[in-house]
């Protein structure tokens, strides 16, 4: 994570790099707080998976087994607060490299993400 808030890119970060990351880990805090319905201390399938919905993703039920054994580490199929962290960051990422931007004939932007290599990343 402090690769992202290093703008210097020196490995480290200031003061100020630290509090942004900071109130990235905070934000994260809260939202995984508010789909931890069991306030287990830990996200299951079914809190993933609606947490995910409520991002704006439309996966199959396939894709959230997959997801969960990729970032459970305790075997327990559940993810803790800093997988589920990585698991949204891994998936936004993979979002963002398999969109396909192109102009059509009419001259139109148009967005195409191609989820599939999303699914078997």
């Amino acid at each position: 994570m402090i690769v992202m808030f290093d703008r210097s890119q020196t490995g480290t970060i200031n003061f100020q790099e630290f509090g942004s990351l900071w109130k990235y880990i905070t934000d994260w805090q809260g939202t995984f707080r508010s789909y931890d319905r069991d306030n287990s201390g830990s996200i299951d399938k079914n809190e993933l998976k609606t947490a995910l919905t409520s991002f704006g993703y439309r996966l199959s039920d396939r894709f959230y087994d997959i997801l969960i054994r990729k970032f459970d580490r305790s075997g327990r199929g559940t993810v803790a607060f800093d997988d589920f962290i990585q698991c949204c960051v891994v998936i936004q990422n993979k979002h963002v490299e398999e969109s396909i931007l192109f102009v059509d004939v009419k001259g139109l932007l148009r967005s195409v993400v191609a989820s599939a290599h999303i699914m078997t990343g």
